[in-house]
This record gives structure tokens, sequence and C-alpha cells, in this order.
């Protein structure tokens, strides 16, 4: 029964110290729901990906390397509901947050957010809707304006 207990109180308080960024704010109100699916790269997990070596790609090795770590929270049902549910959680948290990119049209929503801490940008928040698929993707770390330009380039929507 101790033992128990002592996983529930070290599963609580790895809840309420990692409850800072972005992606553990939204999860906390949607606790119940098994929808939604998160997979965390912790900073080991990080450390285990700098050690793989990858042809010409240098420059963004360096800047995976000052990452902590990248939560991916995701879901295939109700996109737009949750699409809308985690702008009112950063509209919510909007003196935390600032725009950095978005695009919208019917069938799709992209919206880079950032978080600064004096002039550094140590959080970014990526929400992308595709019909109804909805993701988060949270980076913390440290992160540059290439890295974060290289981001936004991928979300650019595809011509057909």
């Amino acid at each position: 029964m101790k033992r128990v207990l002592l996983i529930i109180c070290i599963v609580l308080l790895a809840g309420k110290v990692s409850a800072q960024d972005f992606a553990s704010r939204f999860l906390e109100k949607h606790l119940p729901d098994t929808n939604l699916t998160c997979v965390t790269i912790s900073p080991k997990m990080m450390e285990k990906v700098m050690n793989l070596e990858v042809d010409g790609e240098q420059d963004m090795m360096e800047m995976i390397s000052k990452l902590k770590s990248m939560r991916m929270v995701t879901t295939e049902v109700n996109g737009q509901k949750y699409y809308n549910e985690a702008l009112k959680v950063l509209e919510k948290n909007s003196g935390r947050f600032e725009p950095y990119l978005s695009f919208e049209d019917k069938s799709e929503n992209y919206q880079i957010m950032i978080r600064k801490k004096k002039n550094a940008i140590i959080e970014l928040v990526m929400l992308m809707r595709e019909a109804d698929n909805f993701t988060v993707i949270n980076f913390t770390g440290n992160m540059s304006q290439d890295f974060i330009a290289r981001l936004a380039k991928s979300m650019e929507p595809k011509n057909s």
C-alpha cells in the first residue's frame, strides 16, 4: 500500500512540476479525455537524439541541442473543437504567449505562438488542425529565429 501511495505522489508531483508548459495546461483541462494522446520527449531522450549522426544537418542538430523537451498532443476526432479550446487556453494565457505565424482556411488551421524570457525564445507552441485531426507540438528550451522559421516553412500550405 505504501508503494502505491508513493507512486501516486510521485506522479502527481511530476505533473505539477511539468504543468508550466502549454501542453500541460491544455491537458490539465482535458484530463479524463481519452480522445487525446500525449507523447513527451524528455531532455534525456533529446540527448539520445543528439547522438544520432545526420549528414549535412549540423546546423539543425545544433538547434535541436538547445531544446529541453518536446511534447505532442494529438487526436483524430473533433479537431475543430480541440483547436478552438486550445485557442481559448492561449487567450487565457495571452500575457505569456505572443503570435508568431498563423494560417487559416476552411479545412486547415495553423498557429505558432512563442513565449519569451527577456529576448530569448524559451517556448514554442504549434497548433495544427487538418479536417478532424488536431495536434499541439510544444517545444521548450532556447530557440532561435532560424529554428522557428524552419518550422514555419514546414507548415506552409502545399500548392496542388
